[in-house]
């Protein structure tokens, strides 16, 4: 039986989170289209007059608007250029920018709920939705260090 060394076992780990995964094109228009159909759905929800979406949702639509808009273009930039270090800089940018809308969801909080756990549930998963997105951003930035160091 082979025993690993510690080294080994880091340089493992290197490669590993530095590894390439090949992009598809698929991947790229399929996010595209969604997202497109995100925007719509967005600049429509008030004139749907849904019951647990208050008036003030108004407030946040614009990093809602500026946030889906920088995924497109974004990933129409990944159909034309796609190497790692560039990938990883647009996905910090909009990790940024998904950061902003959460925060902005929690701060203006635009839904009408009656029941007092809903509304702590709500607030508490956008509360762990801008905790996973600084910790997958801080992971992208260490990721893009270490590929620009390895290069």
């Amino acid at each position: 039986m082979k025993e690993t060394s510690t080294e080994e076992n880091g340089n493992n780990f290197l490669k590993n989170l530095l590894k390439e995964k090949e992009p598809k094109t698929s991947e790229f228009v399929v996010a595209i289209i969604a997202n497109i159909i995100l925007l719509y759905i967005v600049n429509n929800l008030l004139s749907w007059n849904l019951g647990f979406i208050a008036s003030s949702f108004q407030d946040v639509l614009w990093i809602f608007n500026i946030s889906i808009a920088a995924t497109i273009i974004g990933h129409i930039l990944f159909l034309i250029y796609h190497p790692g270090w560039f990938r990883s800089i647009i996905q910090i940018i909009l990790n940024i920018l998904g950061f902003i809308v959460v925060y902005y969801l929690y701060t203006v909080f635009p839904f009408i709920l009656n029941n007092g756990w809903v509304v702590f549930a709500v607030k508490f998963a956008l509360i762990v939705a801008m905790v996973v997105l600084v910790i997958v951003s801080i992971f992208e930035v260490v990721r893009l260090i270490l590929r620009t160091l390895n290069s």
